[in-house]
C-alpha cells in the first residue's frame, strides 16, 4: 500500500550475469524488491520512484537492456489525470453536479389510510410547495402540516421525512370514535335496509312498527331504547345480483409490427422523440428507468413506449362453460354482500338470451336483524323523556311514585279521610 502511494516502477533487465547487476544496485543504495526470474539472462523487479534517477546513471554504463514494463501508483495517476485537463474539469464539474443535484427533490412518496385519496393529498402539497425540483432546505414542514390537517378534516397528523433526494409523507387519520357531541345512554333504532317486518323483540324503548309492515332504509322501528338492552327487528329481505357477457368476445391479436418513442424526463420537465405511429388499432406498453444510488435517485428518468400493432380477432365463447362462469361470479358477489347472520330462505335463479349477450340473475329471499343503532345526544335523549313524560289533552298529570306526588295532594286526601270519619259519627247518633 505504501509503494502504491510511493509510486514504482516494474522493470525488466536483460543480459549476461544479471545477478551482478542486482548486486551493483544495491551497493549503491537502490532498493528492489518483488524479484522475479524469468529466464537465466532476463529478471523482473519493483524499483521505487525516487530512485529511478539513480538507476538511470548506473544503468548508463552497463551493457544490459533495460525496458520499464509498468509505472503503477498514486503520483503517475495524479500526472495522468493533471495532463488530461479535459477529463478532470469534466470530474470536477460532475461532482459539483452531483452535489447540487443532491439538493433538490426528485420524488414524493405518499403513504394514507383507507378513506383518504392519495392524489387529492399529492395535489394540495404540489399547491403548497412540495413537488419535484423544490430545494431541501426550502420546505416548512409546519406550513405544509398545518395547510393539510386545516384543508382535510380527516386527518389528525403528517409526517414528512426526507431522505436523501426523496420525500416520504405518512397521513394519520383522526379516530372514528372521537365526536364533538357527547352522547347519551339512550338511542333510536332505525332500519338499515328495506324489508318486511316479521318481528320485533322490543327489550327497551317503544315499537313504532308492526309485523307485515314495509319499512324502508333509515326508517325509525324502536324509540328511546337503551343501549345496554339493544332490541332486534327481524325482517324478510331481499338480495339481487346479475351478470352478463357475450357469447362472441372481440381479442387483440399482435401482427408484430411495433414502434418505440422515448421520452426522458428531467424533474417536471418531459422530452419526447416523437415518431409516426400510423397504426389503426394498438396496444401500448411502458417502461420506466431510474438511476439511483443508495438513497439517492438522480432527476433524469427515461419512459420507452412500445406501440404494438394489433387487428381484432373474433372467439365464440361455450354458451355452457359462458353460464358456469357467470353463475359462479354472481354466487361470490353474493356471498360478498348478503350477511353472515342472514338466514337464507329461498333463491331464485334466472336466465335471459339477448342476441349475443346471456344475462344470469339470481335473487335470493333472507330474513334478518334490520336494526342499526343512531345513537342520541343529551341533548335528544332530555327532549326525548320530556315528550314522554307530558300529558296528552284531556289526561291528568299524576306522579306513578307516590312519594314523589306533591305534599299539598297528599295533605288533602288525609283532610278527605277525617271528613269522612265526622259524618258517619253523626250518623251513628
Amino acid at each position: 500500500m505504501i509503494s502504491y502511494i510511493r509510486g514504482y516502477y516494474v522493470i525488466i533487465v536483460e543480459g549476461v550475469s544479471v545477478e551482478k547487476f542486482l548486486n551493483h544496485l544495491m551497493r549503491n543504495g537502490i532498493k528492489v524488491y518483488n524479484v522475479k526470474k524469468i529466464s537465466n539472462t532476463k529478471i523482473e523487479f519493483n524499483l521505487e520512484r525516487e530512485d529511478i534517477k539513480a538507476f538511470k546513471k548506473i544503468y548508463r554504463g552497463s551493457n544490459f537492456q533495460i525496458k520499464i514494463q509498468q509505472s503503477t501508483g498514486l503520483p503517475f495517476i495524479l500526472r495522468r489525470i493533471y495532463k488530461n485537463k479535459t477529463m478532470w474539469i469534466c470530474g470536477v464539474v460532475s461532482l459539483f453536479l452531483l452535489i447540487m443535484t443532491s439538493q433538490f427533490v426528485t420524488d414524493i412518496y405518499i403513504q394514507v389510510p383507507e378513506g383518504i385519496k392519495k392524489e387529492d393529498i399529492r395535489k394540495e402539497l404540489y399547491q403548497v410547495g412540495l413537488k419535484p425540483g423544490v430545494y431541501k432546505k426550502s420546505i416548512d414542514r409546519k406550513e405544509i402540516r398545518d395547510h393539510i390537517m386545516l384543508k382535510f378534516d380527516d386527518v389528525a397528523y403528517l409526517s414528512i421525512n426526507v431522505k436523501g433526494t426523496n420525500i416520504f409523507v405518512t397521513v394519520t387519520k383522526k379516530a372514528e370514535t372521537l365526536k364533538s357531541v357527547e352522547q347519551s345512554n339512550y338511542c333510536n333504532i332505525i332500519a338499515k335496509k328495506d324489508g318486511i317486518i316479521e318481528k320485533v323483540i322490543a327489550r327497551s324503548g317503544d315499537s313504532v312498527v308492526q309485523k307485515g309492515a314495509i319499512v324502508r332504509k333509515g326508517d325509525i322501528l324502536i324509540k328511546g331504547s337503551n343501549n345496554k338492552s339493544i332490541p332486534e327487528v327481524w325482517a324478510t329481505t331481499f338480495y339481487e345480483s346479475s351478470k352478463s357477457a357475450n357469447y362472441e368476445e372481440v381479442v387483440k391479436e399482435k401482427t408484430g409490427k411495433k414502434k418505440n418513442i422515448y421520452t426522458l424526463s428531467f424533474y417536471d420537465n418531459t422530452y419526447t422523440i416523437r415518431r409516426n405511429v400510423k397504426y389503426k388499432d394498438y396496444s401500448i406498453e411502458n417502461k420506466e428507468y431510474k438511476l439511483s444510488l443508495g438513497s439517492y435517485t438522480f432527476p433524469l428518468k427515461l419512459k420507452i413506449s412500445t406501440f404494438y400493432e394489433t387487428k381484432d380477432k373474433k372467439v365464440e365463447k361455450d354458451k355452457n362453460q359462458l353460464k358456469e362462469e357467470l353463475k359462479e361470479k354472481t354466487l361470490k358477489e353474493l356471498d360478498y354482500i348478503i350477511p353472515a347472520s342472514a338466514r337464507i330462505v329461498d333463491s331464485k335463479h334466472d336466465y335471459k338470451v339477448n342476441n349475443n349477450e346471456l344475462k344470469y340473475t339470481i335473487t335470493v329471499q333472507t330474513s334478518e336483524n334490520i336494526a342499526d343503532i343512531h345513537s342520541l345526544s343529551k341533548a335528544e335523549a332530555e327532549n326525548m323523556i320530556r315528550e314522554q313524560n307530558t300529558p296528552k289533552e284531556g289526561e291528568e298529570a299524576v306522579p306513578s311514585n307516590p312519594e314523589k306526588r306533591p305534599i299539598n295532594d297528599i295533605r288533602n286526601e288525609f283532610k278527605d279521610i277525617n271528613n269522612e270519619g265526622d259524618n258517619n259519627d253523626q250518623n251513628e247518633n
